[in-house]
């Protein structure tokens, strides 16, 4: 008995050491399973890599919608230059074209007026008494009825050329007699057209003489090159200076220089030679 207690005391005492020592162990073993949770990698969730899927993709489909957009605008750009390139190809051919009817409506004006000089030059003394009573009769209508200040200047030169041409028809030069005449013809019935047709000098269209009328400058005139007090100064003409008056538009006289220059002055600035020395 002695012996069986002597034996049972030294395995309790085994037992109690061993017990604390399993506890210490699965302890450590937690710890370690805690600590290798905590440094392992984390991955990221699921929802966010869709978020990122997401986002590229929208990023994606926002440039090819901007490099299909530049390649439409490119084309549009390409559509409007050649546009612009047959709008200017038209301009060009119709400004050409008039050009030419202007050449050639300027031919047979001058063709005419060649044509009327060449009768005038067979005049006659009953020709002349007829044109000249003609002209007389148109004057008088016009001085009968009110006018302006620019209107006042033509009619004086006007009458200064039917005055001319009776003078000439009594010296019995039926051939001046009818060239007077005819310009005093020209100056009436550019009064009357302005008259009658009191339009802005935008609408107002640019009519020819139908025979041309030799002038003189008054005063130092610009030259311009369109109708218009801020037209373009082509040239400055002198005082005396002899032009051609071909057509008018308002109060605007187209002439044409001794030195070939073609251009507008105001017909305020001009005179008939009509006798003068």
């Amino acid at each position: 008995m002695g012996l069986l207690m002597q034996s049972d005391k030294p395995h309790s005492l085994q037992e109690a050491r061993v017990e604390p020592m399993l506890w210490r162990i699965v302890l450590v073993l937690l710890g370690l399973s805690m600590t290798a949770c905590n440094i392992s990698p984390k991955s990221s969730p699921p929802e966010v890599q869709v978020d990122c899927c997401v986002t590229e993709q929208h990023e994606i489909e926002r440039l090819q919608k901007l490099l299909s957009e530049k390649d439409a605008q490119q084309e549009e750009i390409g559509r409007l230059q050649k546009l612009v390139a047959e709008k200017e190809a038209q301009l060009r051919t119709h400004q050409v074209r008039q050009q030419e009817e202007a050449r050639t409506l300027q031919r047979t004006i001058s063709q005419a007026a060649h044509a009327q000089v060449k009768l005038r030059r067979l005049a006659t003394r009953p020709a002349a008494a007829s044109t000249i009573a003609e002209v007389e009769v148109a004057m008088e209508n016009l001085n009968s009825s009110s006018s302006v200040e620019s209107e006042q200047v033509m009619q004086t030169q006007a009458q200064r050329l039917v005055d001319a041409a009776s003078a000439s028809y009594e010296k019995g030069n039926y051939v001046a007699a009818m060239d007077y005449a005819a310009h005093a013809r020209g100056l009436i019935d550019m009064i009357k057209h302005n008259r009658n047709f009191k339009l802005p000098d935008a609408r107002r269209v640019t009519t020819a003489f139908e025979v041309p009328i030799p002038l003189r400058m008054t005063a130092n005139s610009n030259l311009r090159q369109k109708p218009g007090i801020s037209a373009a100064v082509i040239d400055v003409l002198k005082k005396n200076s002899t032009v051609i008056a071909e057509a008018y538009r308002g109060d605007w006289l187209q002439v044409h220089t001794a030195d070939e220059q073609s251009g507008w002055v105001l017909n305020t600035l001009v005179e008939t030679q009509a006798g003068k020395p």
